[in-house]
């Protein structure tokens, strides 16, 4: 805003002058931004109404349409310290019995109490970090190995004393199973993921050092889980023809493939090429030849203009580092103000050393690499196939690749050989008796729950079983007992569904009528700055409140729908050639004088004890309900479609309103940018006219300065 000095030659107020004669064009601003205010107020509420008329029909009113949401079953058992049952939509109506034979179990290892040792060899306790090897019986082990097989899947690890209590657990985890140590009680604790016989795991050992281990880390027990897994694995001697499909197994998950060794070759080739390409095209560089004798000059120029600053030993001889470099005195080089210099050209020059470097090993890997690939016309190499017409490369690779899984195939069947032999003998001991659980371990081996339902057996490897609409949860063995579970209509549910429906009714549709009723506000307009100042908070915000409550009084679109809704939830529907109404299930709204303020529209189910105004009636619906629930949830479902199908209607996209919007949201947001030109427009009005008649002032007050000036003029000559 520009700084008016005005008023200073006539006296006038100019400013309140100016302020008076732009007045009319100021009031029709304020009118203009009460107008967008009062809008915008109206868009909030609007907005607020459509959020509860949407949530009501996307929530109740859209399950209330589909019948299978009504069909609650109640389930109860004759004694809940068995189990506990819970029925669902498609159990039967009736009573059966039931027996808890067995419930399932985890496999679980508690290891026994480990005996830690410092690594001067007193007890201590063991730490996540610590190596096995402070764990006694474990000093010295280097080549133990385990198997743990969890879910079908086998795996091999290997235990050495430098490993580290957390490392042997992150193993066990790897391998499929829950795992940690318990540093307060110097425990392993080992168990499988999922209870159930079929998911139980065995942990067994693959040599001497391995069983070492095991009894040394508390881990070793006598378990049939174990001795089936060597049993298992000594069944192989008798059996060539099994033990050769192991070995053949075994081999083909760790075998060289030709194509990927081929590809290994053409992708270091390619990637070397890459680098040596791109070095070749930087004009920067040179090229390997001229870089050469680049260096060698920068060298020697470099080694000339310091060769004062290099270091001299006590022989006399200039002193250089391992790779022949020569060491510079660079407090000397700093004192002469050369050390920026000197830096900066040693920079380049290792540099220029570097990049050499780089342009020769790849241009060695691909020499390497090019009897092993097939060069394209690009100069790229392609994986060699047995294909080509020039097979030299494949052949190499072949040779190489058969080399090497010969080795890997002997040294897997060889494995496997042991493995079979140890657990021969480990099976041998078992069936012998041999083996004690001295460790301290105590083994639960993972069992299956099963329930024998009306007769008939059952079994889960979890607690629960879900039979026919019922859900069983088994939580203790019922012995010699019989326990019955009847299934019937849940009444006391559905019930509880049609009362919440109306309860979220009646909020919306009183929330409806009170908007629409709301008493006017006519003579109440937003305020201005200047009226707020003049009144205090509480005054501003009933003033404000006021408006508010009016802004959706009789609005027709609030009007229309509410009525709508009143009348499809009056009218009847036909069920099996009887027409039903919600009065015939007791469910009703007041009379016209009984009713309180906006209440009209509101419905009271007889018998409701929450409801003081129908609490005493009879309850018809809760026994429709118990008598014949299926006309009462067809009648419900059909009444939520009708409704749901209206307020569809009234909530499809126009060009004045969006998907799911009551309301005109889009007509309301085009008149609020409307309001914004119209004030930007009369904003810029005032200013025309501000300006216009502080320029006339601005010209008066000039002419009266010149009067005044010659009016001194002229009395100074008769002075």
């Amino acid at each position: 805003m520009p700084i008016r000095l005005s008023g200073l030659q006539s006296g006038m107020d100019t400013e309140a002058l100016v302020s008076a004669l732009v007045s009319s064009y100021s009031l029709q601003k304020d009118n203009l931004v009460k107008a967008q205010t009062k809008l915008s107020w109206k868009q909030e509420s609007w907005k607020t109404m459509n959020t509860s008329i949407y949530s009501f029909f996307s929530g109740k009113l859209s399950s209330f349409r589909f019948s299978n949401n009504y069909n609650l079953k109640a389930a109860t058992i004759s004694n809940s310290i068995y189990a506990k049952v819970t029925a669902g939509s498609s159990a039967v109506n009736g009573t059966q019995t039931l027996e808890v034979k067995k419930l399932a179990a985890t496999g679980y290892l508690t290891g026994g109490v480990v005996s830690g040792t410092d690594d001067s060899g007193n007890s201590a306790k063991l730490t996540g970090s610590s190596k096995l090897g402070n764990i006694k019986g474990m000093e010295g082990i280097t080549d133990g190995s385990l198997t743990v097989t969890v879910d079908g899947k086998t795996t091999d690890i290997q235990v050495s004393s430098d490993m580290t209590v957390n490392q042997f657990v992150t193993r066990l985890k790897e391998a499929g199973l829950n795992a940690s140590f318990d540093e307060n009680n110097q425990r392993f604790f080992v168990s499988s993921a999922t209870s159930g016989a079929s998911h139980d795991f065995s942990l067994v050992s693959n040599n001497d050092s391995g069983l070492t281990a095991l009894q040394s880390m508390g881990l070793f027990t006598v378990n049939d889980a174990d001795k089936a897994e060597y049993e298992k694995w000594a069944a192989y001697a008798g059996d060539a023809d099994a033990l050769t499909e192991v070995k053949n197994a075994a081999y083909d998950k760790i075998k060289i493939s030709y194509e990927s060794r081929a590809k290994a070759y053409a992708d270091k080739y390619n990637a070397a090429k890459t680098i040596v390409d791109t070095m070749d095209a930087d004009d920067t560089w040179g090229g390997i030849d001229q870089a050469k004798t680049s260096l060698s000059t920068q060298k020697s120029e470099f080694e000339t203009k310091y060769a004062q600053y290099a270091k001299v030993g006590d022989d006399g001889s200039i002193v250089k580092d391992d790779n022949g470099n020569i060491q510079y005195d660079t407090d000397k080089l700093e004192e002469d103000g050369l050390l920026t210099e000197f830096n900066s050209e040693s920079s380049k020059i290792s540099t220029l050393e570097n990049n050499i470097s780089v342009y020769e090993q790849n241009a060695r890997i691909m020499s390497d690499n090019a009897d092993y690939v097939t060069i394209g016309a690009d100069g790229k190499a392609v994986a060699a196939a047995a294909t080509d017409a020039d097979t030299s490369a494949y052949e190499k690779i072949a040779a190489e690749v058969d080399a090497e899984n010969a080795v890997l195939k002997a040294d897997s069947d060889a494995g496997i050989d042991a493995k079979v032999a140890y657990s021969q003998k480990m099976a041998a001991l078992y069936s012998g008796g041999s083996l004690s659980d001295a460790s301290g371990a105590v083994r639960i081996v993972g069992s299956d729950a099963e329930i024998v339902l009306n007769g008939a057996t059952f079994e889960s490897n979890t607690n629960n079983f879900s039979i026919n609409g019922l859900t069983i949860q088994a939580t203790a063995l019922t012995g010699t007992e019989k326990v019955t579970i009847t299934t019937d209509t849940d009444v006391d549910g559905i019930y509880n569904q049609i009362k919440e429906f109306f309860e979220e009714y009646n909020t919306l549709i009183k929330a409806m009528d009170t908007a629409y009723n709301a008493d006017s506000s006519s003579g109440y307009e937003p305020l201005t700055s200047e009226e707020k100042e003049a009144m205090t908070d509480d005054e501003i915000e009933k003033w404000e409140k006021k408006i508010k409550d009016s802004l959706l009084r009789k609005d027709s679109t609030l009007g229309n729908t509410s009525s709508a809704l009143k009348t499809i939830m009056a009218s009847s529907i036909e069920i099996n050639g009887v027409k039903y109404s919600l009065a015939s299930f007791g469910i009703k709204t007041q009379g016209y004088f009984d009713s309180g303020e906006n209440e009209k529209g509101v419905y009271h189910i007889d018998g409701n004890a929450d409801d003081s105004v129908s609490a005493a009636s009879e309850d018809k619906l809760r026994a429709a309900l118990a008598s014949d629930p299926d006309t009462v949830i067809s009648f419900f479902s059909q009444l939520a479609t009708n409704v749901y199908n209206d307020l569809s209607s009234r909530m499809t996209s126009t060009s004045l309103r969006s998907i799911y919007t009551i309301y005109n949201d889009k007509q309301l947001a085009t008149e609020y940018s409307e309001y914004t030109t119209k004030i930007s427009d009369k904003e810029d009005e005032i200013t025309r006219w501000e300006d216009y008649y502080y320029n006339k002032f601005s010209s008066m007050e000039s002419a009266l300065a010149q009067l005044n000036q010659t009016q001194s003029s002229l009395a100074g000559y008769f002075s």
